[in-house]
């Protein structure tokens, strides 16, 4: 049985819990990336830079990033535990927000849902709402840092961490005070504030694009480096079918060795 499963068997009761919890938002990241690379591809034959739209989906890629890395970067593998249960505590908390809406709406809409549609989503909620009340009841856990404190601490953590694959950036630029910046006026953009429209002027815009898209690609890197690090075995090979830029072995073999020894 996995260490976490043994630990908290009411909540991620999987084959490999922590790394599994890890996974889904370095996905996200990744995909909202290349959504934003297509966009920055087509710029010149729509001619358009969509600017809006690549801040908003670096925002989003370095913050997911950023979870993954607060997930897998403490060397201890019971404070990983740990960071695991309270972001999922944290979820299962939005899930049952979602299903208390969903009622309500289910309630309002009454020729939409079937008897049998009705029934199925009752027993639904009355499953969740036991597992989480049961794990409320037994589990000791504290909420998850902001997203903000969250960015802020990944990025640190790089800082201290530099991957070995770096060719200088980070080396030389520190990804924490960009993160911050970034993570501030790329707010505007996905809250839909102008403020930050007023520091864009005079080409300056492109400057602040280079710098998103910057921070948000190596925090991602350093995202996927760190999960797959996690994933295999100290020391262990890269995979046949591994998808895995082999420019990042070096990382992934360094951070391996440093965090998951134990």
């Amino acid at each position: 049985m996995q260490p976490f499963t043994a630990a908290y068997p009411l909540t991620m009761a999987a084959a490999a819990p922590v790394t599994g919890h890890a996974l889904f938002p370095v996905m996200s990241a990744v995909g909202s990336l290349n959504t934003a690379g297509v966009l920055v591809a087509r710029r010149k034959s729509h001619r358009q830079p969509h600017i809006m739209e690549i801040m908003q989906l670096c925002r989003v890629a370095m913050e997911s990033a950023a979870l993954t890395i607060w997930l897998l970067s403490d060397p201890d593998p019971d404070v990983r535990r740990v960071r695991c249960l309270e972001v999922e505590m944290e979820q299962l908390r939005h899930q049952k927000q979602f299903l208390v809406i969903d009622a309500e709406n289910e309630a309002g809409r009454g020729d939409r849902y079937t008897p049998q549609l009705r029934a199925m989503n009752a027993e639904h909620r009355t499953k969740f709402n036991g597992v989480f009340d049961a794990a409320k009841e037994a589990y000791s856990f504290a909420k998850p840092p902001s997203f903000t404190d969250m960015t802020r601490s990944s990025a640190r953590w790089i800082d201290t961490h530099v991957p070995a694959h770096d060719a200088g950036e980070i080396a030389t630029a520190g990804m924490e005070g960009i993160a911050r910046s970034f993570y501030c006026y790329g707010s505007s953009f996905v809250h839909g504030y102008q403020w930050m429209t007023g520091y864009a002027q005079g080409g300056t815009v492109f400057a602040l694009v280079s710098d998103a898209l910057a921070v948000a690609l190596n925090m991602t890197e350093c995202a996927a480096c760190l999960f797959e690090a996690a994933s295999r075995r100290p020391g262990g090979a890269r995979s046949d079918g591994s998808y895995l830029p082999e420019r990042f072995e070096s990382t992934v073999a360094a951070w391996s060795k440093e965090l998951f020894s134990a």
